[in-house]
């Protein structure tokens, strides 16, 4: 499978704002910034380099970015993470949760549903995920990255390799975050529970943000050099290049599991309200905390509205022929939600 690839490399740091409403017991941790802000910084490019009055556009280019009724003909999905070293490029996705190895040095692994241990999630019984083994010093690695060829590895039954977030840390990039609260545009008091947080990415050399876009959108950005990006619109260079994967290709196993890398919503919450997802039925699931966030109105500043979303990393194990569908997203699949690779599994804990 041939995709498009587009690089964003910025020129020391990016800085991404988020709103989030905070609750008791609420989670205040930030993943990778939204494709929406990397849709805009090449939509404002676009206008740019076209000389236009972004109050007034002519048709052929407002067909091109769209408005607030219509998210016009770009399409891109990620964010994810790549990081350049000579002449390779490295491409790096949100490992699925459930990553775990008995002992350190050992084989990482991802857990399977326990044949009969069942758990509750959102008012719906499922089947466990399980970790087969009780010895001490197991670690679990959620929030880990994963690069396209250990998915490759995973996909096939090979030992793989996972970057944990020290790696993370000393080979990629780190995240300082600063907390400040929202103002309500009149009176400029505190808007109730609603706090933002600035997220600062600074990247090593040779890293940085990539998405993947489709031929109309390649090519059509293929002439932008550099965006500007963030909340401190921080210049970033653009480079469009093709890439070649299999790990995008769905499984034909009756046993499937589905693992998110982009954000997903769905009618139910975590859960779709019917219990099928690609016309097979949900047997087990390993969900990261579902995520509530924002982006920042620039023209009201202001917040907009609060969105939740599963975030990447969730997996799915389902039951059934798959369909061939490319994501599973109930909503803003014109953004790239709900995109996924699959990988085999089977029942553990059988006599």
């Amino acid at each position: 499978m041939k995709l498009n690839a587009v690089y964003f490399t910025p020129e020391d740091w990016i800085c991404f704002r988020e709103s989030t409403v905070f609750q008791s017991g609420g989670d205040a941790k930030t993943g990778l910034p939204k494709i929406e802000t990397f849709l805009g910084a090449i939509k404002t490019a676009l206008i740019k380099k076209a000389g236009e009055n972004p109050l007034n556009l002519s048709s052929e280019l407002k067909e091109i970015v769209g408005d607030s009724e219509n998210p016009g003909s770009l399409r891109i999905w990620g964010p994810f993470i790549f990081n350049q070293v000579n002449s390779e490029i490295r491409h790096y996705f949100p490992s699925p949760n459930g990553i775990y190895r008995v002992e350190e040095g050992g084989e990482f692994k991802l857990m399977m549903p326990h044949c009969s241990v069942e758990t509750e999630i959102n008012g719906k019984t499922l089947k466990l995920t399980w970790i087969p083994s009780s010895v001490e010093g197991i670690e679990t690695f959620d929030g880990s990255l994963i690069e396209m060829n250990e998915v490759s590895n995973l996909q096939r039954k090979l030992p793989f390799s996972i970057l944990q977030s020290k790696e993370i840390s000393q080979k990629l990039y780190q995240v300082e975050s600063k907390v400040g609260i929202a103002l309500e545009r009149e009176r400029k008091n505190a808007e109730e529970s609603m706090l933002y947080t600035l997220s600062y990415y600074r990247f090593k050399p040779g890293a940085g943000f990539f998405v993947f876009a489709d031929e109309y959108t390649a090519k059509t950005i293929s002439g932008l050099s550099n965006v500007f990006i963030g909340g401190k619109t921080r210049a970033a260079e653009v480079d469009v290049n093709t890439i070649e994967t299999e790990i995008f290709n769905v499984s034909q196993s009756s046993k499937t599991a589905i693992c998110l890398v982009t954000p997903s919503v769905f009618s139910n919450g975590s859960l779709p309200s019917d219990m099928k997802i690609a016309g097979c039925d949900i047997k087990s699931a390993n969900i990261q905390r579902k995520i509530a966030v924002s982006g920042w109105d620039l023209a009201k500043n202001q917040p907009k509205p609060i969105k939740h979303y599963v975030a990447p990393g969730t997996v799915y194990y389902l039951e059934g022929t798959l369909d061939n569908i490319q994501n599973i997203s109930s909503e803003s699949q014109d953004f790239g939600y709900g995109k996924y690779f699959t990988v085999d599994w089977d029942y553990i804990g059988r006599d």
